[in-house]
């Protein structure tokens, strides 16, 4: 069998860029843990292919950005009626052809952020690592204890995303 170094004449294919973003509000207590997760993956060393990124509320501003992405990874939380600090893992495609409702704050600008970047020249692979926050309307910059505790978990998600994709 041919490798793919192989095939290429001995040189490896560029690496997968990638974009680790973290959504929501930081001053909506569990609101914010996707910043809150960006934040704890500050002091990583990644390789230089991987960015991190507090994107807060998504916005169309960050399509020319996911035009050049090969996976985009997002952390957030998500309203799905289950108990605080349950975890899930979907791509964009589940929340089409599953879901008719709004299930997250961010979920529909999200979703529409990455049709717009579809129809103007592509979208990244995409994978959503959300948590089923305890309280989202309280004005605090502290996680609730429940959600704060996940974060290990959702940082070994991350990585098992990354080792899947090959990035480590």
């Amino acid at each position: 069998m041919i490798s793919d170094q192989q095939m290429r004449g001995g040189v490896g294919a560029p690496p997968r860029k990638v974009l680790i973003m973290g959504v929501g509000n930081l001053l909506l207590t569990d609101d914010g843990f996707g910043v809150h997760v960006i934040n704890s993956l500050n002091p990583i060393d990644f390789p230089d292919n991987v960015t991190l990124l507090e994107a807060g509320t998504v916005s169309h501003q960050l399509i020319p950005m996911f035009r050049e992405l090969d996976l985009l990874i997002v952390i957030d939380a998500v309203q799905a009626g289950d108990t605080p600090g349950s975890v899930f893992r979907f791509t964009p495609d589940d929340l089409q052809f599953k879901y008719q409702q709004k299930l997250s704050l961010h979920q529909i600008s999200l979703i529409d952020v990455l049709r717009m970047a579809e129809l103007t020249g592509g979208k990244p692979e995409t994978v959503i690592i959300a948590v089923q926050p305890k309280d989202v309307n309280s004005p605090s910059m502290e996680l609730s204890a429940e959600i704060k505790a996940v974060i290990p978990k959702v940082t070994e998600l991350i990585f098992q995303e990354l080792k899947k994709a090959k990035v480590l």
